[in-house]
């Protein structure tokens, strides 16, 4: 009787390394291809943002120039808000205002503060047509969500009565996030301009 010999051969399976090896390597992967999109969305959310921080801040400054530039009349500088020096011969490039007050053609009287509040928080630049009663920012206040002052200051130089004053304004944006935290990696962007009044003691 014939012996039939049967070579069997058994299928090769994964061993437990080359599994683990596997799930490590999609692992890797797959963690580089989220921390790319996730980079990639937080790039362009920063863009964004500092463009709007640009338009706004931008805006803001032509507007202020516009109205101090132009103004019917230059009612004075302030550093309490309730006494206004109408010239600046006691200040300096490096005299810091906390108030300026001009008059416009169209708009009337116009209060600029520039202030930190008593609380702890970030410096505030207002606008206000009703001698501070009403305050408005000076960056569109849709955006506050997105956007905060860093700081801001009002400087007037004159060296004589006769000579026009020449106000300077600066003030700095910086993006914040929803909860209120600042952006590290986005540093605060500066805005400054100098203006010289126009009709400064014209008749």
């Amino acid at each position: 009787m014939k012996k039939t010999i049967f070579n069997s051969r058994g299928q090769k399976g994964f061993t437990l390394i080359e599994l683990l090896v596997s799930i490590v390597v999609l692992v890797a992967l797959g963690s580089i291809t989220t921390g790319v999109i996730f980079s990639t969305l937080r790039g362009s959310n920063k863009t964004n943002v500092n463009e709007n921080i640009r338009q706004n801040g931008n805006y803001a400054l032509s507007q202020i120039s516009k109205n101090i530039e132009y103004a019917q009349t230059f009612d004075g500088v302030s550093v309490n808000g309730a006494t206004y020096v109408p010239n600046c011969l006691n200040g300096g490039p490096s005299y810091k205002y906390q108030y300026l007050k001009v008059t416009t053609f169209n708009s009337g009287p116009l209060q600029y503060k520039c202030l930190i509040p008593p609380p702890p928080g970030s410096p505030t630049f207002t606008v206000s047509d009703d001698g501070g009663t009403t305050e408005t920012s000076i960056v569109d206040t849709s955006s506050t969500s997105s956007i905060a002052f860093e700081n801001c200051s009002i400087t007037c130089i004159q060296t004589n009565d006769m000579d026009v004053p020449i106000i300077g304004i600066s003030f700095t944006l910086k993006p914040v996030t929803p909860s209120g935290l600042v952006e590290d990696s986005s540093p605060p962007i500066e805005f400054k301009t100098s203006v010289a009044i126009r009709n400064y003691k014209k008749e």
